[in-house]
């Protein structure tokens, strides 16, 4: 049958970072064998072309055919002469084995190759391309020597092991859209923050006037958060400091909540005074100002209020200890790139930072509560990138890059 595979529409249409890239995707006989199916196709989204290889206990869960579909390529059940894991490790840049069950996590650990998924596996980190393992199983099956010790030795191989959510007494897998988040990530740039400690702040505070009313402004939180699950994905240690977010806290990094400025100033004051951090990305868009006096009890609705504000402490501020590396961010409502780029060299010097992103805000389809940004990154060796409606994911990359280059750190590029 010619002509392309309908399943190929979707090729692209979320981003092009795996444009040009080919991703393994190797699923084993767990219940979460289904979900992989939402993790090839976003990948596709990205551009990935998606080569599916199954053990047979995942054949018999989900039909090979609901694969084909999804891929618009056969999946690979069997072995035959044309050596397919072969082909699969030198054309194919990375792999996830996702579901992983801990058979086949101890397996490959150990060099069990008696199935299609651990045999490819194996020869792509033979070839020196990442293969990223998203285990899940019972929950008590997790808590065991058996599985702390495949990991173990996974990692000493080179291998990226993510483990999973634990919740209800399950090892669950975690959402596809993270999962194929961190596919994308590890094969664009591999591990290159790897031992590095990472402080990210996101989202909104929130400033009360009374217990139902509060003062705050439209950050979703997905600029921070994107930050946190890029530096995990590359490798790094990452603490989230949020305030309130409209998009899920990935269950990979650590977490604490800050609800008012205040709150968040303290917060990072604690942070930095406890740990030194190489990097931290400050996304958080605290407020600037908070009423006066707090009404202890509802405020009667219906009439004129008049509200006294005060400054907030300034977060940035707070610090105890500095990181060698600080990105601030500038959010502006301005007409013109130039003007943007003006006003960030001049909160740049204000804050001290090393880097600075200025983002045009108020205007839609990019800045606050959306997926896009637009605008400019200033550095302080002088490298000036502007950038327009791109994707906050592929910003969060861009910074990454950015704050290695100052670190004097080789960025393991794999793409763009």
């Amino acid at each position: 049958m010619g002509g392309t595979h309908p399943s190929l529409d979707i090729v692209g249409e979320y981003g092009s970072q795996l444009s040009g890239k080919c991703v393994v995707l190797g699923v084993t006989g767990s219940v979460a064998a289904y979900r992989a199916v939402d993790v090839a196709r976003w990948l596709m989204r990205r551009g990935a072309r998606v080569r599916v290889v199954l053990t047979r206990e995942a054949a018999r869960l989900v039909t090979p055919t609901l694969f084909h579909w999804a891929t618009g390529s056969r999946p690979l059940v069997g072995l035959t002469g044309e050596v397919e894991h072969i082909e699969l490790a030198r054309t194919c840049d990375s792999m996830a084995v996702a579901p992983a069950t801990l058979s086949s996590t101890s397996k490959i650990a150990w060099g069990i190759t008696d199935n299609p998924v651990t045999l490819t596996a194996v020869s792509m980190r033979g070839m020196g391309k990442p293969v990223i393992l998203f285990p899940a199983m019972h929950g008590n099956m997790a808590d065991t020597h058996e599985y702390r010790e495949a990991t173990a030795a996974l990692a000493r191989k080179g291998y990226i092991v993510v483990h999973p959510l634990m919740a209800g007494g399950l090892a669950k897998f975690h959402d596809p859209r993270l999962v194929a988040r961190l596919i994308s990530a590890i094969t664009l740039r591999g591990r290159d923050m790897d031992g590095m400690r990472v402080l990210v702040t996101a989202g909104a505070t929130r400033e009360w006037i009374d217990p139902v009313r509060f003062i705050s402004n439209p950050s979703s939180g997905r600029m921070g958060v994107e930050a946190a699950i890029e530096a995990y994905a590359r490798g790094a240690r990452v603490t989230l400091l949020h305030g309130h977010v409209e998009v899920e806290v990935p269950a990979v990094v650590d977490s604490v909540e800050a609800v008012t400025t205040e709150e968040m100033a303290g917060r990072i004051r604690e942070l930095t005074a406890e740990a030194e951090y190489d990097l931290l990305v400050a996304a958080a868009a605290p407020a600037d100002y908070r009423p006066a006096s707090f009404h202890p009890s509802k405020i009667p609705s219906g009439g004129r209020l008049t509200l006294e504000l005060e400054p907030t402490p300034k977060v940035l501020a707070s610090l105890a200890r500095r990181p060698r590396v600080l990105v601030a961010f500038a959010a502006e409502t301005v007409g013109s790139i130039e003007e943007l780029e003006a006003r960030a060299r001049e909160k740049m010097e204000k804050y001290g930072s090393d880097i600075i992103v200025g983002n045009i805000v108020g205007v839609g389809g990019s800045g606050f509560a959306s997926l896009r940004d637009t605008g400019v990154i200033l550095t302080r060796t002088g490298k000036s990138m502007r950038f327009a409606g791109i994707l906050k994911e592929d910003l969060a990359r861009m910074l990454m890059d950015a704050s290695l280059e100052l670190m004097g750190r080789e960025v393991a590029r794999g793409g763009p």
